[in-house]
């Protein structure tokens, strides 16, 4: 329940985004629902002025109709009565709202970046000389895989001692696409031995390899309070951001390289299985909860910048093509393009969700 409550919280930040740009440029925003408005019945919980609050039995969303800005949220389909008649506002005032949403998000990112700062400190590893394999990726090459184990210490990269998994990675992003002599400790049957192993990294100088560590603590921040604090929450939320899109263009990029080793449309999962396992991290400390919220809320905007309709992206890029053309609006392209990209997320969505619950059935654990 935690991480479906910590979901519904992300879509809830990603609307007011939107609402409160609308009403800022003077739009109407006549409805706000909470829910999906597909599904079930629709009751009325409240009016204010001339704004409209509505709940939808399937909490796993949230909505505000804004009609002016020429989108998915029409008056008949939400059965909209408009208090005064629709007006048209400039184009570039339409993608500050359609970007407020995305934009919205990230801000609460930073937002938890800066209150895991705050009140927990920044992390320190309290045995920085023990840091280890934890786990070899599914994506990790078939070398990789063969020649790294969960359990081995790391202590090297070629020729060159490594104090922790920072300089770990930095070690290896140096080269990329080339050969890297990793010096570990390996300990089987109660032994302990030395040993090089060769291993390849691919073009961002990756292994795909999951590092672990002596314990963590957090530790309170030296130095000036506010200059710190922003300057380490800034970034946590850089490093976050990043992880993110590198992440997502990865997936995206996949099909139009030719990696053996890359993501399988198998292993493309959504919003069930992920709220499964970050219930798991959610129960082990308050910073986990404020790096996997901080961490769903940038994934939730950068996925929503994507330039198709109906996202914000798509609004975005047509609104954008508005400007350039002298004010054209395109209306039937548009139509045919919302129709299409529709189309692309219902099937990914089906993908998604198929993977979801046979992982869940088959892969219990």
């Amino acid at each position: 329940m935690g991480a479906i409550a910590l979901l519904l919280v992300l879509i809830i930040v990603h609307e007011a985004g939107h609402f409160f740009a609308a009403r800022y440029f003077g739009m109407q925003t006549p409805v706000v629902g909470l829910g999906l408005p597909f599904f079930g019945p629709t009751w009325l919980i409240g009016k204010f002025k001339d704004i409209e609050f509505r709940l939808h039995p399937v909490l796993l969303g949230a909505y505000v109709a804004i009609p002016e800005m020429d989108d998915e949220s029409a008056d008949e389909e939400f059965d909209i009565k408009l208090a005064k008649p629709k007006q048209e506002f400039p184009a570039w005032q339409k993608m500050i709202v359609s970007f407020a949403g995305p934009g919205a998000n990230f801000v609460f990112a930073l937002f938890l970046a800066l209150l895991t700062v705050i009140f927990l400190g920044i992390p320190q590893n309290t045995n920085s000389e023990n840091f280890y394999i934890n786990q070899v990726g599914p994506n990790a090459s078939a070398e990789v895989k063969a020649k790294l184990k969960a359990g081995d210490r790391l202590l090297g990269v070629n020729g060159k001692l490594v104090k922790d998994g920072t300089e770990f990675r930095k070690k290896l992003e140096e080269k990329p696409n080339a050969n890297a002599l990793i010096w570990l400790q390996r300990t089987e049957e109660g032994h302990q031995f030395c040993l090089g192993e060769t291993v390849k990294t691919d073009e961002s100088g990756h292994l795909k390899v999951s590092l672990g560590a002596g314990e963590i603590k957090y530790k309170p921040i030296q130095g000036i309070p506010i200059i710190s604090h922003l300057q380490w929450a800034w970034y946590y939320f850089s490093t976050w951001f990043m992880f993110c899109v590198s992440g997502l263009w990865y997936l995206i990029s996949a099909p139009f390289r030719q990696l053996a080793d890359g993501p399988k449309l198998t292993e493309v999962h959504g919003v069930i299985l992920a709220t499964s396992m970050v219930a798991k991290f959610l129960k082990q400390s308050a910073s986990s909860a404020l790096q996997w919220g901080a961490l769903f809320s940038i994934e939730l905007g950068i996925f929503n910048l994507i330039p198709i309709l109906p996202l914000d992206g798509g609004h975005i890029l047509f609104q954008f093509t508005e400007i350039i053309s002298g004010g054209k609006k395109l209306a039937q392209i548009r139509q045919y393009v919302a129709q299409t990209g529709l189309a692309l997320i219902l099937m990914l969505t089906c993908l998604i969700l198929f993977n979801d619950l046979r992982d869940l059935i088959f892969k219990p654990n």
